[in-house]
């Protein structure tokens, strides 16, 4: 690759433009959109390929939208380093107008692997006059094509079209914003800020007074404006066989994702989402605002109780210099000295390759940009059977993890295929070989959401379902099957917050593994009734020698659980249930009910023994509840269902920890069964006597 025509057309004595070297790129290939408002306005295209951007103009710019063929004229190779600029190409100059970095990040050729086979699938499919490939930046996600027109005198002619996917959209609402990933600036702010600060070039004098020569002040120390509303950079899922040295090992907080933005005394934190977390950190905000520096900071904010600790494990920004184009390894020494570690703020502690726990990987030369990379890995505690795992996001691509599922919170879709990806091994033994009914919100919880049964034909081939005949419909279904941690992402990708596995299992779906009494407390019912009815059922049921556990639901209630082993039928098991239900009912005829029509239960907590039955489901142990404050179905301690439980004191937030450090109180749901024979007349005696 040559960058001769560049240079021949640029005098660097003249322009901010970085001088034109071919060089050897590092981690996935990037790309970069700029907008360029010169002469004509226009957009340029830019594949890094060979050393260089190979580069395409494209006068109104790329689309979302299927149906649009976006004219783009290919013209000379760029510099790698031209992806990082923004700025002004003086009057005089070869393509004089504002530059703005209007989209960048990392793609691959479509049918390969990395930046290897890329660059030969390019390579080809240049000679040929169409090359397609996957987008992974802040604006622009998914497959695009470039089509050269054979017809084209000049040769020069190329289509741009977005393929069908996720990520394409026909509506005109949907087009990215005109606005800097790399600044968040308008077109206009950065004319106007490059030529209050000198950043203009005057011919034969160089620049403008009071910047020094840019010979003299490379283009990664020149002073830029605090970038804001930064995007994080994200993880995808890989393997531990990596190299130290390479990449880098930082321990994984499972905190909230939190960038700041640093500016003195000015102070502001920001979810993934972009939601504030201002009021809900003035801790970590105080203790920022004490550090009197200019930095954009990314890392975790992890709560204990009412403290909250920021780790901060990257910086974006600092004292004037935008670092997003600096090598992770050079990031890392400039944080180092950003600050001092406190009871509030803390350097991420780095990690073994072999931890224990879980750790990011991250590729020491990546640069910073917003979305998912390969360049950052999360990683497994040392387990190696964690390799083939990076298929999940080959052949089940994960999709906008930046939407927002609960706004009153700020949980994201990310946050959520994180959570059950830290908590896979936890809840799998409960979801494994069980059908399942689908409780998709794709568009959040404050949306309404919808069940889905029967996948027949909307899943990819490796996807195991189970097909059950419907009597009431007459056909058969064919159900999600959750078998392992790929097939639980895919199932939370599709915006399942929520799972719903049946009470048995095949090959036993007549026969279920353990029985349920759901206490559903009427809003009227504080929770305090809830646990002391509970404790009833659990004084109960070890008096008749049945070995019952039990769970808060999430929501409002309690779930007290009894293993059944799939040696009983589900009416067996549900006239028992029925029947201890009787009992507990007798000792609190005023505050509960076995009435399912509500009408006929206000102010009463429903005692609820019939969700017994085959094909019925029940919210899994561990998993998400879609409701504000992202709650989760929590097991516990008998010993630990008291007055001062609270159904909403597990959430995605802390749950993952607890979970980490503590042997698994429901499992025995799924131990050996109960005797019911003998419970039963156990409990016939015990009525008797009453």
């Amino acid at each position: 690759m040559s960058l001769r025509v560049y240079n021949r057309k640029r005098k660097f004595t003249q322009t901010p433009e970085p001088k034109g070297k071919v060089k050897k790129g590092h981690g996935s290939l990037r790309f970069v959109v700029q907008m360029h408002d010169a002469s004509r306005h226009h957009y340029d295209f830019r594949l890094e390929f060979g050393g260089v951007y190979k580069s395409w103009a494209v006068p109104k710019g790329p689309s979302l939208n299927p149906l649009d063929q976006r004219l783009a004229v290919f013209v000379e190779d760029h510099p790698l380093d031209y992806g990082a600029f923004e700025g002004i190409i003086p009057k005089g100059n070869y393509g004089a107008g504002t530059v703005m970095v209007w989209d960048r990040g990392t793609y691959v050729e479509r049918g390969s692997k990395g930046r290897k086979d890329s660059e030969t699938a390019m390579r080809d499919g240049l000679a040929e006059g169409h090359i397609t490939f996957v987008l992974d930046g802040e604006k622009l996600k998914g497959e695009f094509a470039l089509i050269k027109l054979k017809k084209d005198p000049s040769q020069k002619a190329w289509l741009l079209v977005k393929k069908r996917d996720d990520h394409s959209s026909v509506k005109r609402s949907d087009k990215p914003n005109d606005l800097s990933v790399k600044t968040g600036r308008t077109l206009e702010q950065i004319a106007e800020q490059a030529e209050a600060k000198g950043d203009i070039w005057l011919s034969n004098r160089g620049k403008k007074s009071p910047a020094k020569s840019l010979e003299k002040k490379p283009a990664s120390l020149r002073s830029a404006p605090l970038p804001r509303k930064n995007k994080p950079m994200l993880a995808t899922l890989g393997h531990n066989g990596l190299t130290e040295g390479e990449w880098i090992f930082d321990q994984d907080q499972g905190g909230l994702r939190t960038i700041a933005e640093v500016e003195g005394r000015r102070v502001h934190l920001f979810s993934k989402s972009l939601l504030s977390f201002d009021q809900k950190f003035p801790k970590v905000v105080e203790a920022l605002q004490e550090l009197d520096i200019h930095a954009v900071l990314d890392g975790e904010i992890e709560k204990r109780g009412q403290k909250a600790i920021y780790h901060v494990f990257d910086i974006l920004y600092h004292q004037g210099r935008d670092l997003k184009d600096t090598p992770l390894k050079e990031r890392k020494k400039i944080l180092k000295s950003a600050f001092v570690d406190s009871p509030v703020l803390r350097h991420t502690k780095p990690a073994s390759k072999n931890s224990k726990q879980q750790v990011v990987a991250k590729k020491a030369d990546s640069f910073y940009h917003s979305g998912t990379s390969s360049e950052w890995l999360y990683i497994e505690p040392g387990t190696p059977k964690a390799k083939n795992k990076s298929r999940i996001s080959g052949e089940a691509p994960l999709t906008n993890l930046d939407k927002v599922y609960f706004p009153d919170d700020g949980y994201t879709k990310g946050d959520v295929i994180e959570y059950y990806r830290k908590v896979a091994p936890y809840i799998l033994p409960y979801l494994k070989d069980r059908p399942e009914s689908l409780n998709r919100h794709p568009n959040g919880v404050k949306q309404p959401g919808f069940y889905q049964k029967d996948l027949t034909g909307h899943i990819p081939r490796w996807f195991q379902t189970e097909k059950v005949h419907s009597e009431s419909s007459g056909k058969t279904i064919a159900y999600a099957l959750i078998q392992d941690e790929r097939s639980l992402l895919y199932c939370a990708n599709l915006g399942c917050i929520e799972l719903n596995p049946w009470f048995s299992r095949r090959p036993s779906l007549d026969k279920p593994d353990f029985l349920v009494i759901d206490l559903d407390p009427d809003d009227d019912n504080p929770f305090s009734h809830v646990v002391e009815v509970a404790l009833e059922f659990h004084k109960v049921l070890n008096a008749i020698q049945a070995p019952n556990f039990v769970k808060t639901s999430g929501a409002t209630g309690i779930h007290i659980g009894v293993p059944t082993g799939a040696k009983y039928e589900f009416d067996t098991a549900r006239d028992f249930a029925h029947k201890v239900c009787e009992v507990v009912h007798e000792t609190f005829p005023d505050t509960t009910s076995l009435h399912r029509n509500p009408n006929r239960r206000r102010g009463k907590i429903y005692l609820d023994y019939m969700q017994n039955r085959r094909g019925q489901t029940l919210a899994a142990p561990f998993c998400i509840r879609p409701r504000s404050g992202a709650p989760v179905s929590m097991p516990v301690m008998w010993k630990d269902v008291k007055k001062s439980l609270k159904p909403e004191q597990f959430n995605i937030e802390n749950a993952p920890s607890r979970i980490s450090k503590f042997v698994d109180p429901w499992a025995g749901v799924l131990g050996k069964a109960a005797p019911l024979e003998k419970c039963f007349k156990l409990l016939e005696g015990m009525r008797n006597k009453a």
